[in-house]
């Protein structure tokens, strides 16, 4: 396969008035990332510009191939199934392919920033929207719980799988618990509490790794008064957008959502 990227119309920015074009990459046929059919509101149209600038999404999909496409939903499908990481020999199964080559494709999805691996460079670490070490988002899918990179990883994961889950993470200024529920499969929220809960959308990106940089800074808060102070003590001159939880679940789901999604017949 090959990806084609391209832009929308072009919309104006809610927060700095300039006309900027909406990106839109072709992944497979039929399917775009991101799904921008989603996005309702412009702050989210926005978060989602600034966190693509910042990731050089372009890059990371552009030239990517059959090996490495299939073996990114390979992963990414094993994780639904178990729960953790696929070990080497598991994807080498999974892929139909060599050991030696199975390594060599990690290497350049590793490059790419889709998946992480170990401090060896021998074991997948992570592949987002997932990570073998415990953030504190939690993500019930079936009977498998996953450890989600970050709040928006956590809110995508639904409709990555085109199921509902519920998330249980905790207000990353006070530690409050924090659980969200969804409905018509991931892609609308079923309730939240607190009431008052948020996402902090930040963008931070750096090293060639978003697991280490922006996923550290894209949080739940229990509400605006502790993603204020959190704001002033942990992240004072750091660029983000507020988002309502139902925000932050459109930014999960434009994001997510085409990663797996089947390849369609009919394109436009």
């Amino acid at each position: 396969m090959g990806t084609a990227i391209k832009t929308r119309p072009t919309l104006a920015s809610s927060t700095t008035g300039r006309p900027i074009p909406r990106l839109e990459i072709t992944i497979s046929p039929g399917v775009t990332f991101p799904d921008w059919s989603v996005v309702a509101s412009e702050t989210v149209r926005d978060a989602l510009d600034a966190m693509f600038e910042a990731f050089g999404v372009e890059k990371r999909w552009s030239g990517l191939d059959d090996a490495q496409d299939r073996t990114r939903r390979a992963i990414l499908g094993h994780y639904a199934q178990s729960g953790h990481a696929p070990s080497i020999a598991e994807l080498t199964m999974a892929t139909e392919n060599t050991a030696t080559a199975v390594r060599e494709v990690l290497g350049n999805l590793r490059e790419r920033d889709m998946v992480v691996l170990d401090h060896d460079g021998t074991a997948i670490a992570g592949a987002y929207p997932f990570t073998e070490r415990d953030t504190g988002h939690r993500v019930r899918l079936g009977d498998r719980v996953l450890n989600a990179m970050c709040a928006i990883d956590a809110l995508g994961v639904g409709a990555m799988y085109g199921r509902d889950v519920a998330i249980d993470s905790a207000c990353a200024a006070c530690g409050d618990a924090i659980r969200v529920e969804t409905r018509d499969d991931g892609r609308a929220l079923k309730s939240f509490t607190p009431e008052g809960a948020i996402v902090w959308s930040g963008v931070a990106y750096a090293d060639g790794c978003a697991a280490t940089s922006l996923c550290t800074v894209r949080a739940f808060f229990c509400s605006d008064e502790h993603l204020a102070s959190w704001r002033e003590t942990e992240h004072p001159d750091g660029k983000g957008f507020r988002l309502s939880m139902d925000e932050g679940l459109q930014t999960g789901v434009a994001i997510f959502a085409p990663l797996l999604a089947p390849a369609s017949s009919e394109t436009s």
